[in-house]
């Protein structure tokens, strides 16, 4: 059998799961295109020509270009914070062989297993008393807390694939840690760096409990939160929510394609460790 026939029940099962993957993203752009009726009659139909008017409602009626400020302000913000503090705590964990470093790491990595509803309440409190509610400072801080514990596992496993002789090797020429960090760690993990981007952008932008229950005003909303005001409890105008659905989806489909390749390199690196 040839290396095509070995591997076709692999692209095939590749293609099945794209497809199950793609479905409901293309079914969603595709009725943004009509009115809420029409989807209502036949929700797999196509209109022609194309309604743009849902888009213009969406962007204009519903706020959307605020919400939209606000998610990018929160998932930036919430990305930076968790790189800068991720990077040199996995530098410290994985190269510095400090004497409690896997201690250090199994204490980090207990933070996957907190559910963010079990300490949502608390935390409520402590944004109330230094005043961070309906501020996007305590969306930003609280994301980044919850991200930090995968972010430094997935650094962790990268760094620890650099060869130990270059790094020696910065030392004897007289560089501290800082320098190392900065002149020759940084660049190498360029692709884990990026991996832990995309990760982190999309989670914080498709985030749902925090700006719940931290950004209560409207003028602080997010896009998750903004969409669900196109929902009414009797009813659903289906085409605006497509529409805003679509628009929300562009910004994380823009992100994964600028950093697909270095994507896919951060996460294979070290697989086979």
């Amino acid at each position: 059998m040839s290396a095509v026939g070995r591997r076709l029940p692999a692209y095939a099962a590749l293609v099945v799961m794209s497809v199950i993957s793609l479905a409901p993203l293309l079914w969603i752009w595709s009725q943004s295109f009509r009115s809420s009726e029409a989807i209502a009659s036949d929700p797999v139909g196509v209109e022609w020509p194309l309604r743009f008017s849902s888009y213009v409602e969406a962007w204009t009626q519903a706020r959307f270009s605020d919400y939209l400020v606000n998610s990018v302000v929160v998932a930036v913000g919430t990305v930076a914070i968790v790189v800068t503090v991720a990077l040199p705590c996995a530098y410290a964990i994985s190269l510095l062989r400090l004497p409690a470093s896997r201690a250090i790491l199994l204490l980090i990595l207990l933070g996957l297993m907190v559910p963010v509803w079990s300490i949502i309440v608390p935390l409520f409190y402590q944004m109330r008393s230094l005043g961070l509610v309906n501020s996007l400072l305590s969306a930003m801080l609280i994301e980044a807390a919850l991200g930090l514990p995968f972010a430094v596992f997935m650094l962790r496993a990268f760094l620890r694939e650099l060869p130990m002789d270059l790094l020696e090797a910065a030392r004897i020429d007289g560089a501290g840690s800082l320098r190392i960090l900065w002149s020759i760690v940084c660049p190498i993990a360029a692709p884990a760096i990026q991996a832990v981007v995309v990760f982190q952008f999309m989670w914080s932008w498709n985030e749902l409990a925090v700006p719940l229950f931290f950004l209560q005003a409207d003028e602080v909303r997010t896009l998750p939160i903004g969409l669900t005001f196109f929902q009414g409890r009797f009813d659903t105008d289906t085409a605006v929510l497509a529409a805003g659905t679509t628009m929300a989806s562009l910004p994380v489909l823009l992100v994964y394609l600028l950093l697909n390749r270095r994507f896919v390199q951060g996460l294979t690196t070290g697989a086979s460790k």
